[in-house]
């Protein structure tokens, strides 16, 4: 039952995440929790094979020499396959470089977005989700005024 036990838990994930643009982290990791379309999604190692879509949010991967990496991701896909962990977004911020005033601004600039059809509407709506994760991602890392409101 031991070597069970260490298979589950045991070992690492490869965890590799890649933009249109760059790569931007590949190593290992013990435990990588992503933001799926539609809630948390957590891997560790001996996960079954898995795909799912992204939403935005945090990406979370404690690493094996301690800590956890975090980044802000928006939309695309992650794929588990043997032990290897595929991140395919559409934008990758490490939480620590993010920005509390640019946040602020982006949702501001998101809240003014103008409405219209059906379709100018869900993008004007996920927009402003998108921009409001960011913030709170933002002033989490960064400290925010106690009398900020988003």
């Amino acid at each position: 039952m031991a070597d069970a036990h260490t298979k589950i838990l045991g070992g690492h994930l490869n965890l590799s995440i890649v933009t249109p643009e760059a790569a931007a982290y590949d190593g290992p990791a013990d435990l990588i929790v992503v933001p799926g379309h539609d809630g948390e999604v957590a891997f560790l190692p001996g996960h079954a094979p898995f795909v799912g879509l992204l939403g935005a949010g945090e990406l979370r991967a404690h690493v094996p020499e301690g800590g956890t990496k975090r980044f802000f991701l928006v939309g695309g896909v992650v794929q588990l396959v043997a032990g290897d962990v595929s991140v395919l977004a559409e934008t990758v911020t490490p939480v620590e470089a993010l920005d509390v005033a640019k946040a602020r601004a982006e949702l501001a600039a998101a809240l003014a977005l103008p409405g219209g059809d059906a379709e100018a509407e869900t993008a004007r709506d996920r927009t402003i989700f998108n921009a409001r994760v960011k913030l709170r991602l933002a002033e989490r890392t960064h400290g925010a005024p106690a009398h900020a409101a988003h």
